[in-house]
């Protein structure tokens, strides 16, 4: 039977991935940081070794490395404001830790969660692996640079068998932050539409993410490279607009109307940044200049290269996934 380690395990990406893996008859080892939350006790309910500790606990790391063919590094500090020391510590820092331990561990192939934005955010084009990654000065862009880079330099010199997984925006059942968000910017009709939301809004299915995954666990083509992973692989992505009118008529909510020209849109942006981190540096302004720059890119992520050497298939087109999530994200608030 296969053994894999995990980190980021009650992440959105980690809980599905843990409930994919044991339907595949997969024995998970992950580390959490504190076993009595909920979602840690659900999964020790399934079967899965929980070890306490962080990305800095490297006892901890190497205690689920041990037997363990694949290393699956999903923890991350996400977001687009925060202490910069912190994206460092636990994206750039943790990656280290965790690919040490998988040495230490005697594990074999090492699969690194990066993420689209390794690409530097570009404002238009098709984007493959082949596209060099950069720095854009946002910590969380900058630090999945570096952790990505790191585990391809690192692993090289460990002798791990290294691939990165690039997603862009994740949706699924324990998505905590595109779903909700949407949602409920769409109840009080604040989902911005910049420039009539003409522009491609590229995002996953969460399966689909997991799937590549484990793909580039096990097959010999993966080693030492990159997948995008995206739902639409041979067409182009749902615009802004088709996205937030497929879930507003998924949950009930009334469809986009808001929309601003980019200028007017990127200047409302940095004022209300502004206001927002002067009346609560912690709080998340509802609109910011890093979502309008999100909003107007006319760039589509080709996810070809997952179907041409990994032989992956999507299972599901983004406006039907969307729907299918929405529906569920408003059933478990009715029950809540």
């Amino acid at each position: 039977m296969q053994t894999v380690a995990v980190t980021g395990i009650t992440s959105g990406v980690g809980l599905r991935f843990a409930e994919m893996a044991v339907e595949r008859g997969i024995t998970v080892r992950a580390l959490v940081r504190d076993p009595a939350r909920a979602d840690a006790k659900r999964l020790a309910s399934m079967g899965i070794t929980l070890e306490r500790g962080d990305l800095d606990d490297r006892r901890a790391l190497e205690a689920i490395s041990r037997g363990a063919s694949s290393f699956f590094h999903f923890a991350a500090h996400v977001g687009d404001r925060g202490e910069a020391s912190e994206f460092v510590r636990v994206n750039v820092g943790g990656t280290r830790n965790a690919l040490d331990a998988a040495k230490a561990g005697g594990v074999r192939r090492f699969v690194h969660l990066s993420s689209t934005a390794v690409y530097g955010r570009p404002d238009r084009g098709r984007v493959d692996e082949s596209w060099p990654t950069r720095h854009t000065t946002v910590p969380y862009d900058d630090t999945k640079v570096d952790a990505e880079r790191l585990a391809f330099a690192r692993g090289a010199e460990l002798g791990l068998e290294v691939t990165a997984v690039r997603p862009p925006i994740i949706y699924g059942p324990y998505d905590r932050n595109f779903m909700p968000r949407a949602v409920d910017s769409l109840r009080h009709h604040r989902f911005l539409l910049v420039g009539g939301g003409r522009a491609p809004l590229n995002v996953v299915w969460v399966d689909h993410v997991v799937d590549v995954a484990l793909l580039a666990s096990e097959r010999p083509e993966a080693r030492g490279e990159a997948f995008n992973v995206m739902d639409e692989v041979d067409a182009r992505p749902p615009s802004v607009r088709e996205v937030g009118t497929t879930i507003a008529e998924a949950v009930g909510a009334p469809p986009p109307r808001l929309s601003l020209p980019y200028s007017v849109a990127m200047g409302a942006a940095h004022v209300v940044e502004r206001v927002t981190k002067l009346r609560d540096p912690n709080a998340v302004p509802p609109i910011s200049p890093f979502v309008v720059k999100i909003l107007t890119r006319d760039v589509i992520y080709d996810a070809s290269k997952a179907q041409r050497l990994l032989g992956w298939k999507p299972k599901v087109r983004a406006l039907d996934g969307l729907a299918r999530e929405a529906r569920s994200f408003a059933e478990r608030e009715r029950r809540a």
